[in-house]
């Protein structure tokens, strides 16, 4: 069976104060969505929508950048290593390790 996966970032402009909106995240496995706060703000005029991320390289856009892909890349491993414990993957098996193991560096023992 094939898998599909993936991992966007979005601006929840609908949350808008003072310019600044929070970043939402949204895992899709097999057409299956769950998302999740991302913890991270950006002012809406750095958001580029096509390209998911802040855009320039000013030190806010390069801050939030990072650490979207280290979220990213989080959500990635555990994806990997869910299918290799249970040989099936949801997208909420994935936001659901991510939100309770995300914050600690050693994930071995999922």
């Amino acid at each position: 069976m094939r898998n599909t996966f993936k991992v966007l970032f979005y601006a929840a402009k609908g949350k808008e104060k003072n310019g600044i909106v929070p970043i939402l995240g949204r895992v899709t496995v097999n057409g299956q969505i769950a998302q999740f706060s991302c913890k991270q703000s950006v002012p809406l005029s750095l958001w580029d929508v096509k390209g998911n991320r802040a855009k320039g390289k000013g030190e806010e856009a390069q801050k939030i950048n990072h650490a979207l892909d280290k979220i990213k890349a989080r959500i990635i491993e555990f994806y990997n290593q869910i299918w290799e414990r249970e040989n099936f993957v949801t997208a909420e098996m994935v936001r659901n390790a991510y939100q309770f193991y995300g914050c600690f560096v050693n994930i071995s023992y999922l």
